[in-house]
């Protein structure tokens, strides 16, 4: 196994115009400054009412770093989009689950699998 962590986060839209208005600049604010994010998509379910989030980091040290560089935008998840599901995969550790725990993360450990490079 490896040491990347990733999840898939999908929320209610609940502000559209947030959403429009700010999600280019939070996409490039995390390719210029966390080079331990190796995925990094938003997408739209069909009738534009849910956002699907996946994210892959290297290990839990980019996703702390990630938790830091977020910090600007965390209004985002509180006035945009509120979660509905996110589930967090790959062998996290207790400081990273304590950093997703109040976006209510639902952690697996993994069992079995590749992944190919």
């Amino acid at each position: 196994m490896n040491s990347a962590i990733h999840w898939v986060y999908e929320g209610a839209i609940v502000n559209r115009e947030i959403v429009d208005d700010k999600l280019e600049e939070i996409v490039a604010h995390v390719k210029a400054n966390e080079p331990g994010a190796l995925a990094y998509e938003y997408c739209l379910n069909e009738d534009e009412s849910r956002l699907t989030i996946y994210e892959r980091y290297i290990d839990n040290n980019a996703v702390l770093a990630h938790g830091e560089n977020m910090q600007p935008y965390i209004y985002f998840f509180e006035d945009a989009v509120h979660v509905t599901k996110f589930i967090v995969f790959g062998p996290v550790n207790e400081e990273v689950k304590e950093l997703l725990n109040g976006f209510g993360a639902e952690f697996q450990k993994p069992l079995a699998g590749f992944v190919r490079n």
